[in-house]
């Protein structure tokens, strides 16, 4: 299996995975990232304390974490600016084409929204001797595995600039 491809997650559930209990505002849940092996690809579940509590000790994860439930933004004075959601559609894009001479373009772009803080790293796995970082969306919390390229700091600003080539002026 090669890792040359990132990896786009589906947004957090609005209810839990197992109980299908919807979740309230402040509740505490658990988020597990999972390697399908029939499908060759991740997956997520997110599941209330008491459903977690019951079925972890059977789940066998690649990553999981704890969260406080936030309803959807209804809000659009909240809303990203224009420019942050550009390198954000870029980097979807970029997934979506899972394009192998993009892997570095998408680490750079998904750092840059890191320091924007749009998006948070929340893990970082080894997979078939490949480093897989694994981001989370703020706002959404949808999920982004993205392979660690290993770049060089010799490589940073040609990389920069194809960043920069994307984004509209």
């Amino acid at each position: 299996m090669s890792l040359e491809r990132q990896w786009k997650l589906a947004s957090r559930k609005h209810a839990c995975s197992h109980t299908e209990e919807s979740f309230t505002e402040g509740q505490p849940f658990y988020t597990a990232i999972f390697w399908d092996l029939e499908e060759g690809d991740f997956r997520r579940e997110d599941y209330c304390e008491e459903a977690w509590e019951e079925l972890s000790d059977g789940l066998k994860p690649f990553s999981y974490w704890r969260s406080l439930y936030e309803p959807p933004c209804a809000d659009p004075k909240k809303q990203d600016a224009v420019d942050k959601e550009d390198a954000e559609a870029a980097l979807k894009r970029m997934i979506s084409e899972n394009d192998p001479s993009t892997e570095k373009t998408c680490f750079l772009l998904a750092l840059m929204l890191e320091r924007k803080k749009i998006f948070k790293q929340i893990d970082a796995q080894e997979k078939d001797g490949q480093r897989l970082v694994i981001y989370k969306r703020r706002k959404t919390e949808e999920i982004f595995i993205v392979p660690d390229p290993g770049l060089e700091l010799a490589e940073v600003p040609g990389i920069q600039a194809e960043v920069l080539a994307l984004m509209p002026h």
